[in-house]
């Protein structure tokens, strides 16, 4: 019972300090041109539509080796987004246990713009 109090209290009180909505995340790449964006969706869906230099790394693709080809350090500027906005949470979550620093959900991912 406990564990379960504990469980929905953490999920009442998330913080969304990592989300950013699409205007904000614009203001960043236009005062910032070191920022990373990453679309997690997968292949097919990257090569229907994307933002304009994202990269694709599939969810279940992220990890060191790959996120190394585009992110120059953990205190990089790394924004990432998905369709909805549920698998890039899952990323940034990956992306803080792997020690960067600086990551940023799209809120409402590629379909809340």
């Amino acid at each position: 019972m406990k564990r379960l109090f504990y469980k929905m209290r953490n999920r009442l009180f998330r913080t969304t300090e990592n989300n950013i909505n699409y205007k904000t995340m614009e203001k960043m790449l236009k005062d910032n041109s070191g920022i990373t964006v990453i679309d997690v969706r997968t292949r097919d869906e990257y090569r229907d539509n994307h933002l304009k230099k994202a990269v694709n790394i599939p969810l279940q693709d992220i990890c060191e080796q790959k996120v190394k080809q585009f992110v120059n350090s953990k205190n990089s500027i790394i924004i990432v987004y998905c369709e909805y906005g549920g698998r890039s949470k899952k990323a940034v979550s990956k992306l803080n246990k792997m020690g960067y620093e600086n990551v940023y959900n799209l809120d409402g991912g590629i379909q809340g713009i």
